[in-house]
């Protein structure tokens, strides 16, 4: 309940940032981002050969040049990601996430950055596909709506208003909800599951 708790303040602390960013787009500028996921689950203790990775999409805005120094800027972003896993025999998990990540950017010359910072989630749908795919049903009584994590990456400037990203995000709370086994154990005592992916993405930047 208090990592909820951490998460929640963090979130709303997260949303009032991008706000004033968004604001300050008049006079900076801002990029759409659309790109691939391939993302999987960390589990603790690890199921042999049941969970495997899903391929799936994000897209969002970004907003560029909030600078703090010549060469580091801080980049604040909003996106829309699917995300989730496969489990064999059971079906093929998605997670739809709206994320927000405030990451500082380092300039290592004129083409090439790096990227790195938090990244807060929140689960707006959780289905599972059964019989491959054909029929989804809900999943959101079994995941917990926010999610934090840490990200790193890169970006490569292929012409003035484009670039090329690549970045890793892993997940650094347990993302399955918790309920009691008995009265002095819990299941999340035992099987913990963090959000791991890469995300691979196009943006193309407007404004000055």
């Amino acid at each position: 309940m208090k990592t909820s708790n951490r998460i929640k303040s963090l979130l709303s602390s997260f949303i009032i940032v991008f706000a004033l960013s968004i604001n300050a787009t008049f006079a900076q500028n801002f990029s759409l981002k659309l790109g691939v996921n391939h993302s999987d689950v960390l589990v603790s203790p690890e199921p042999a050969n049941i969970f495997t990775p899903k391929t799936s999409f994000h897209a969002g805005i970004v907003v560029n040049d909030l600078k703090i120094s010549e060469k580091i800027s801080i980049q604040p972003e909003l996106q829309y990601s699917l995300q989730g896993f496969k489990v064999a025999g059971v079906g093929n998990i998605g997670l739809h996430y709206i994320q927000l990540p405030v990451l500082a950017k380092l300039e290592m010359n004129d083409k090439l950055s790096v990227l790195v910072g938090p990244q807060l989630s929140y689960l707006a749908n959780a289905r599972i596909g059964i019989v491959n795919d054909l029929f989804s049903v809900s999943y959101n009584g079994i995941f917990n709506a926010l999610d934090a994590s840490m990200v790193a990456g890169a970006e490569f400037k292929v012409a003035d208003n484009m670039a090329l990203g690549g970045r890793y995000a892993l997940g650094i709370n347990n993302i399955n909800k918790d309920f009691k086994l008995s009265q002095n154990s819990n299941f999340n005592d035992y099987f913990q599951m963090r959000n791991s992916g890469f995300q691979f993405y196009v943006a193309y930047a407007f404004g000055k």
